[in-house]
């Protein structure tokens, strides 16, 4: 039977905030000849979410106040009385009500120096982008950041190992798109196949969408806009498909039909291996699937992922989409 984990049931950001406190109030000296492996762990903590803001930890400390709920802070860490740490957390959720400026404002208005006010949006599941979070100041410290610290401890509690452990399960089922077979992926697998995918594009964004069917895991990318409609290519699981976004209800219809046709033209040509089709039905609404493809993914003989296969499938249909789109200008004349 395996071994009970407690973060297996405390899944909350509230328990995460918690833990994340507890591992920094470990960094006051006060506590270093209580336990010097969790005090060491802790002060490797402070470290390294100094230097993911290119800052530096005090040669010298002193005090370490760790303080939670702060004016709705989920945690504010006070260094020697001077230096600032203030740490958004979150186990899946994204910033929201323009809370990011709002914690940033009511630390500064405390006097603390610019300088020794570090800002620190802490992640511990996964998300599509973090654009909003760098335009606000923030750095991301993910997952694998935390790991990183946590893998450090050589001690024994099992407080600071329990967690380890959650952590690093979740790492463990989001890298499983490299060795779980394609047909038993879930949402976790989607994620991390995304995470790889946008670092090898270059592009891109995902996250859940939620429909009456249950949803999906998306991933949407290549957009081109004209005056009429935006195009572009969106993964929606084992579905690839190629999408117009129209915002004129009365050209909907007309664009559809356009789309649809130019798009399964272009793909005929013998040098694309991507088998593109009509969708099952097409929609009416702003959003719409004007063709998809469902043989987008390569396996080996083990049903398991070919990564770099897989990425040709898709830049074949970036190529696909580009190409209808010259055609669309009139660049292009079709066969």
């Amino acid at each position: 039977m395996t071994i009970p984990n407690i973060f297996r049931f405390a899944t909350s950001e509230l328990s995460q905030d918690a833990f994340i406190c507890w591992l920094l109030c470990w960094a006051d000296p006060a506590l270093k000849s209580e336990n010097a492996e969790l005090h060491t762990c802790g002060l490797s903590l402070l470290d390294a979410l100094f230097h993911k803001q290119g800052k530096t930890l005090p040669e010298t400390i002193n005090s370490v106040q760790v303080r939670k709920q702060d004016s709705n802070i989920d945690i504010l860490c006070i260094i020697n009385g001077e230096y600032a740490v203030l740490i958004e957390d979150k186990v899946g959720t994204k910033q929201h009500s323009n809370q990011l400026e709002r914690y940033k404002y009511e630390i500064a208005n405390r006097h603390y120096d610019s300088n020794k006010i570090i800002l620190i949006y802490l992640q511990t599941r996964d998300q599509g982008s973090y654009k909003v979070v760098k335009d606000n100041g923030y750095t991301p410290f993910l997952r694998q950041d935390f790991l990183t610290v946590l893998n450090s401890y050589l001690g024994s509690n099992q407080i600071l190992l329990d967690y380890r452990g959650h952590l690093q399960s979740i790492e463990n089922r989001v890298k499983g798109y490299l060795n779980i077979d394609v047909s038993q992926w879930t949402g976790d697998q989607w994620i991390g196949f995304y995470i790889r995918l946008q670092e090898e594009l270059g592009t891109g964004d995902w996250g859940y969408v939620a429909n009456p069917s249950g949803g999906f895991f998306g991933y949407w990318w290549s957009a081109f806009c004209d005056e009429h409609s935006e195009q572009y290519l969106q993964l929606e699981q084992n579905k690839l498909c190629f999408k117009i976004a129209v915002n004129n209800k009365e050209e909907r219809r007309q664009l559809r039909s356009q789309w649809h046709k130019q798009i399964l033209s272009v793909s005929k040509d013998d040098s694309f291996r991507l088998t593109v089709t009509r969708p099952s039905r097409f929609g009416n609404g702003q959003y719409m699937t004007v063709c998809i493809c469902e043989d987008w993914r390569i396996t080996n003989s083990s049903g398991l992922l070919d990564f770099n296969q897989t990425i040709e499938r898709l830049r074949e249909a970036m190529k696909i989409l580009k190409n209808a789109i010259m055609v669309a200008k009139g660049s292009i004349q079709i066969p």
